[in-house]
C-alpha cells in the first residue's frame, strides 16, 4: 500500500530545499513506517524513530477518525523515471533524496527501481488509488505539548 504524510509546518519555517513553508506539505511514504505522532526531518527526508512528544494515551485520545471514500486508476505504459515517479505522485526534492541514496524506498514503491530484463518485454502499469478513511492528529493537542 503507498501512503502519504500531510504535515502541518508554520509558514515561514524552512525546508528541506531551503524554501519557507507557505502551506501543508506532503510526503510520499514510499514504502516507510510513518505513523501518527511520528517525527519527521524534512531536511532530511527521514524518520525520527522511537520518539514522540507525547505518551502513548494522550495520542490516541487526538486522534480524529472520519470516512473519506475516493478511487481512482491510471494506465502508465512507461518505464521512465520520470513518468514512474509521476505515477506516484513523489515531488521533486523527494526524487532528488531517492536518486542521491537518502531515501530507501519499499512496498509499492520498489516499483521505482523496477526494469525490464530484456527487449523482448512489454510492460503496462494499472496504477490504482483508493482512499476510505483519514486519520489525523489533533493540532489542538500539539499546541498544549510545546
Amino acid at each position: 500500500m503507498l501512503g502519504f504524510l500531510f504535515l502541518k509546518i508554520p509558514d515561514g519555517h524552512l525546508l528541506s530545499d531551503g524554501l519557507q513553508s507557505q502551506q501543508d506539505v506532503e510526503v510520499a511514504a514510499l514504502g516507510r513506517p510513518f505513523g501518527l505522532g511520528m517525527l519527521y526531518d524534512c531536511r532530511e527526508d527521514s524518520l525520527v524513530p522511537g520518539l514522540t512528544l507525547w505518551d502513548h494515551d494522550d495520542l490516541m485520545s487526538h486522534i480524529g477518525e472520519r470516512p473519506q471514500n475516493y478511487n481512482d486508476f491510471e494506465i502508465v505504459a512507461s518505464e521512465s523515471f520520470a513518468d514512474k515517479s509521476s505515477a506516484l505522485n513523489v515531488e521533486a526534492s523527494l526524487k532528488a533524496s531517492f536518486l542521491g541514496g537518502l531515501v530507501e524506498v519499499g512496498g509499492s514503491a520498489k516499483y521505482l527501481n523496477d526494469s525490464k530484463t530484456s527487449k523482448s518485454q512489454a510492460r503496462v502499469t494499472l496504477k490504482y488509488k483508493a482512499t476510505t478513511k483519514v486519520k489525523e492528529l489533533s493540532m489542538d493537542h500539539s499546541e498544549e505539548a510545546i
